[in-house]
C-alpha cells in the first residue's frame, strides 16, 4: 500500500482570487462564442412547449409572460385584409419616407399585400391608410375569432410597444378562422426567402411561416425573433437577444431538431401519366384483370416488353384505354410527387442531398409541365423525370415535406444521375457534397449557381412582366371570337381580357385565378396557335369543355385556320 502523500500547500487568497477570475473570464468567454440563449414556445396555448435553447442544447423553461407585439400586427392586419374585410389598392412609394420605405418599394413602385407582409411593409398595413374603424375591426374579429384574446379586437392596441402576454399571443393565433389562416400563412412562406431570414431557410427548411419582429425591452434593449405557424398550423414564438435578423443568424443552427418536424397540407395536385415509354399489355389487382377505374390493391403491370412490376394503390392510380392498350395515370399531392420521384431516382440518403434533388425535382415539375383541371400534368419519362407509381416511403415524403413548396427561381430545374454541366444538379456531385458536410442550399449554390428560390404557387406568377404586342393580339381578336364561339355552351368572353406575361421557362399555361397567361410571344403560328388555346381556358373556364383539352386545342385551331 502507498503510503500517504504529503498535503499540498494551501495557495494564497491572492492565487485564489486570480484562479476564480481566470476561471469566470473563461467560463464568459464561452458563452460569448455560444451566443445568448433564446426563448422558444409552441404548440397548444393551453398547454404549450417552452425551452430555453442556445448551441450547447436546450431546456424546459416556463412560458415567459409578455411580449411586445414588435411587427407582428401586421399579421392580424393582413389577416383582415384577406378575409375580404376590406380591399385595398397597393401601396406607391413616393421617396417621402425613405426610411420606412425601405422595407416597402424603390420611388415610384408599388407593393401588393402579400409581399409587403413578408417585406414587413408597415406603411402598407397603416390602419388610417387602409380605411379601417375601430368598430369594424371589432365587429370583424369578435364574428369571425370569438376566442380571440381583447386585446386584438382593440385597434388602438395594435401598436409595436403593446405588451401582451405569450400565451395569449399563441391563443389569437390559433383562433384565427382556418382558411384565413392559410391564406396569411401562404404569404408568410416567402419571409425564409427574404435575406434576413435566409438562416431559417438553410437550417430548417420549408416549414415555417412565421413573421420576424424587433423591438425593444423595458430597459431599451434590443429584442426580437419571430412568431407565426409551423406548416401544419401550429402557433409558434421565439425570442432572443438583438435585432430579429442577428437573434434569426445566431439562432438557426440550434432550432434545427428543437422544433417538430410537421405534415404540411399537400393540396396542389399532380397529374402523372405512368410508364409513358413504355406499353402496357395487361394490368392486373389482386391477380385478376383490372376494370377500368381506381386501382386498389396489390397491382401487377405487364408490359409488352414481357416484364412485369408489382406495386400498391389505394385509389390515387388509375386505369384507361388508349388506342385498346391500358394506361395507367395518377392524381396525387405536390409533396407525394416529388417524394415519389425521390423513390424513384435517388433516396433519403444522405439527407442534404436528398433534399437538394427535392428543390430541383419541383423546379423541374413547375417548369416543364403542362396545366389541366387545376393540376400540373407530367409524364413519367427517363427523358424528364421518373416516378415511382409505389406509395412513396415515409423517409422519401419527409424529405419532400421538409422542402415543401421550394422551388429554384431563374432555372429550368435539370439534373442527372452521373453527369455535370452548367445549370444541372448531378446526384454523385450531390452526395460527394453532403459527406464533406456541406447543406442542401450549398448543394444547390453549386449546381445553379446564382439562382434563388421561390414558392412553387409564384414560380411564374409572382410579378408580371407583361407581352404588350400578345395582350394587344388577342384584344384585336376578341370581338371576332366572340361571334364565332357565341353557339358553344359554356362560353363567356373574359372581362377584362387576361394578361399575358412573359413565360421563362417550361410550357405555356393560363392561370385563371390571377387572369393571367403565361406565354412566349406570337412570333410564329404555333404560339398564336398556344394563345389562342389559352385564352379558351378563360373563356370556357365555368363549363366543363374548358377541361377538355382536346376540344380546346381543336376549337382553338379552328379560331385560327390551322389544320
Amino acid at each position: 500500500m502507498r503510503g500517504l502523500q504529503p498535503a499540498s500547500p494551501r495557495p494564497s487568497p491572492a492565487r485564489q482570487f486570480l484562479c476564480y477570475l481566470a476561471a469566470s473570464l473563461s467560463l464568459a468567454a464561452a458563452e460569448a462564442a455560444a451566443g445568448p440563449a433564446v426563448e422558444l414556445v409552441f404548440g397548444d396555448p393551453e398547454a404549450p412547449t417552452a425551452v430555453r435553447v442556445s448551441a450547447s442544447g436546450s431546456e424546459s423553461m416556463p412560458v415567459p409572460g409578455s411580449t411586445p407585439l414588435g411587427s407582428l400586427w401586421k399579421v392580424f392586419v393582413h389577416v383582415y385584409l384577406s378575409a375580404g374585410a376590406r380591399s385595398v389598392a397597393d401601396y406607391r412609394c413616393t421617396g417621402g419616407d425613405p426610411g420606412e420605405e425601405s422595407y416597402c418599394c424603390a420611388p415610384g413602385e408599388s407593393i401588393g399585400r402579400d409581399e409587403a407582409l413578408a417585406k414587413s411593409c408597415g406603411l402598407y398595413f397603416k390602419p388610417r391608410r387602409l380605411g379601417v374603424s375601430a368598430a369594424a375591426w371589432r365587429a370583424w374579429w369578435t364574428r369571425q375569432a370569438p376566442g380571440a384574446p381583447a386585446w386584438l379586437l382593440d385597434l388602438d392596441k395594435l401598436q409595436p410597444a403593446t405588451e401582451v402576454s405569450v400565451a395569449s399571443l399563441l391563443a389569437a393565433l390559433v383562433a384565427i378562422d382556418g382558411e384565413h389562416r392559410r391564406t396569411t400563412m401562404a404569404a408568410l412562406q416567402r419571409v425564409s426567402l427574404e435575406p434576413r431570414a435566409r438562416p431559417l431557410l438553410s437550417h430548417l427548411g420549408n416549414g415555417l411561416r412565421v413573421k420576424t419582429w424587433s423591438w425593444h425591452d423595458g430597459k431599451g434593449r434590443r429584442i426580437g425573433g419571430f412568431a407565426g405557424w409551423l406548416s401544419d398550423g401550429t402557433p409558434v414564438w421565439l425570442r432572443g437577444s438583438g435585432s430579429s435578423a442577428q437573434v434569426i443568424e445566431q439562432a438557426a443552427p440550434w432550432l434545427a431538431g428543437r422544433l417538430p418536424q410537421t405534415t404540411p397540407p399537400d393540396e396542389a395536385c399532380v397529374r402523372v401519366r405512368f410508364f409513358s415509354r413504355y406499353p402496357l399489355a395487361e394490368v392486373l389487382v389482386d391477380g385478376r384483370p383490372a376494370a377500368e377505374g381506381p386501382l386498389r390493391g396489390r397491382v401487377e403491370a405487364r408490359f409488352v416488353n414481357s416484364r412485369r412490376l408489382l406495386f400498391a394503390s389505394s385509389g390515387e392510380l388509375g386505369l384507361s384505354r388508349s388506342g385498346g392498350r391500358p394506361v395507367i395515370t395518377g392524381r396525387v399531392g405536390l409533396n407525394d410527387y416529388v417524394a415519389r420521384v425521390i423513390q424513384r431516382e435517388a433516396g433519403a440518403e444522405p439527407p442534404a442531398a436528398a433534399r437538394a434533388l427535392a428543390v430541383a425535382a419541383r423546379t423541374y415539375l413547375v417548369r416543364h409541365a403542362g396545366h389541366g383541371g387545376g393540376c400540373y400534368e407530367i409524364d413519367d419519362d427517363s427523358r424528364a423525370q421518373r416516378v415511382s407509381p409505389a406509395p412513396p416511403e415515409s423517409a422519401n415524403l419527409r424529405v419532400a415535406e421538409w422542402s415543401d413548396g421550394l422551388v429554384l427561381s431563374g432555372v429550368a430545374g435539370r439534373y442527372h444521375q452521373t453527369r455535370r454541366a452548367p445549370q444541372q444538379l448531378a446526384w454523385q456531385a450531390a452526395v460527394a457534397g453532403a459527406a464533406e458536410g456541406a447543406r442542401w442550399d450549398e448543394i444547390l449554390e453549386r449546381a445553379y449557381g446564382g439562382a434563388g428560390f421561390s414558392v412553387a404557387g409564384d414560380a411564374d406568377a409572382g410579378e408580371c412582366q407583361p407581352l404588350a404586342s400578345a395582350e394587344n393580339w388577342l384584344a384585336g381578336r376578341q370581338a371576332g371570337w366572340k361571334r364565332r364561339l357565341a353557339g358553344i355552351p359554356g362560353f363567356e368572353a373574359p372581362v377584362p381580357l387576361p394578361r399575358v406575361c412573359r413565360l421563362e421557362h417550361g410550357n405555356p399555361y393560363a392561370d385563371i385565378e390571377r387572369g393571367r397567361i403565361y406565354a412566349t410571344g406570337i412570333g410564329s403560328a404555333n404560339e398564336r396557335l398556344t394563345l389562342a388555346h389559352e385564352y379558351l381556358h378563360f373563356a370556357l373556364a365555368n363549363h366543363p369543355r374548358g377541361r377538355d383539352e382536346d376540344f380546346v386545342e381543336e376549337t382553338a385551331r379552328s379560331l385560327l385556320g390551322t389544320p
